[in-house]
């Protein structure tokens, strides 16, 4: 990337589950909630804005493009103290009985608040794609076992 882009990032992950179920479980409503989102407004539909919640959290997810088990693009308020949006694309490779996912985030400033936006995304995606993997393969719901937390303990953990 150049200096005139903006920062970006991407995850891949490899879900022991047919490419149909991956997608599902990304796009549809109510699959989501059971991973990821407390709530979500609608299904991943281009075109639409679904509203996902966190808590008490609310956010507009921008549904740009979808085409089924291929590819999803949206766009959403950056994390953090940024006041602008970004866009992620998630991209589907079938591999039989498996699929790989990746997830590209794009549009941060190169600047300190568009770095620190960046990093607490990407401790997002790793969530998404820990509690998508536990959901899909030995469902189970990690989500509830994630906390907001500002600030690392104060105190070493002991051994």
């Amino acid at each position: 990337m150049t200096d005139q882009e903006g920062l970006g990032f991407t995850f891949a992950c490899v879900i022991e589950a047919p490419v149909e179920t991956v997608f599902t479980a990304i796009t549809d409503q109510h699959t989501i909630s059971t991973y990821f989102t407390d709530a979500s407004s609608g299904p991943l539909t281009e075109g639409t804005t679904v509203l996902w919640r966190f808590g008490d959290l609310q956010i507009d997810v921008q549904v740009r493009e979808v085409i089924p088990n291929r590819r999803i693009v949206c766009n959403w308020p950056a994390a953090g103290k940024v006041d602008y949006r970004t866009t992620f694309t998630f991209t589907f490779d079938s591999r039989g009985d498996s699929t790989a996912i990746h997830v590209s985030e794009t549009g941060w400033r190169r600047d300190a608040p568009g770095l620190a936006s960046a990093f607490d995304q990407c401790s997002g995606w790793t969530h998404f794609f820990a509690s998508l993997k536990a959901r899909l393969e030995h469902k189970v719901d990690l989500k509830h076992f994630y906390s907001d937390v500002d600030e690392a303990p104060q105190t070493p953990l002991e051994h």
